[in-house]
Parts: C-alpha cells; sequence; structure tokens
C-alpha cells in the first residue's frame, strides 16, 4: 500500500518544506554569535515564563542548534501535557 501523502509537507503555504522547530509564536528562540566566536541561545515561553531557559553558550552553531531543537520539544511536550491534565481534571471534577 502506497501512502498518498508526503510527512512534514506544509499544505497551509506555498513552501513544500517541513515547518521548522522553532515556528512557534508562544516559544521566542534566539541564537545568535557572539564576538568570540561561540554562539548564545535563548528560550522564553511567552505563555509560561517558568518554563523558560537562561542565555547558554556553546562553541559551535550545531551544538546550540540541537540544544535549541531538544530544549524546545520538551517545552513543548510540557506544555501538551499540562493541557491534558487541565482537560483531565476539569472532566474529572464535572463527573464527581
Amino acid at each position: 500500500m502506497k501512502i498518498k501523502e508526503e510527512i512534514g509537507r506544509n499544505f497551509h503555504t506555498d513552501d513544500p518544506g517541513a515547518i521548522p522547530f522553532d515556528y512557534d509564536p508562544n516559544i521566542d528562540v534566539e541564537t545568535h554569535a557572539t564576538s568570540q566566536g561561540t554562539w548564545n541561545v535563548t528560550i522564553d515561553v511567552i505563555s509560561h515564563p517558568s518554563l523558560s531557559l537562561p542565555s547558554r553558550e556553546f562553541n559551535d552553531e550545531i551544538m546550540a542548534q540541537h540544544y535549541a531543537r531538544q530544549q524546545v520539544a520538551a517545552i513543548k511536550s510540557k506544555l501538551d501535557n499540562k493541557l491534558v491534565r487541565e482537560y483531565v481534571r476539569e472532566v474529572l471534577q464535572n463527573i464527581l
């Protein structure tokens, strides 16, 4: 059986590429080079500032991007879990 859709394709825009990991209006990821030749990553979570991460410095861009990608995935997972927990709590309160 052949799958007729392409995984990772964004059909909402003309761009056929995958959606980048840092494309989330709730999570602000800043990655920039410093004058010392290192890379700085700062992650701010707008809706839950307690999940924001302070700046970290890396020796190369690849490590900085890897760190940012991993942390954004972890933050998104935590946010999704919070939403599920809140929904389940509300349902249980209405039933009981």
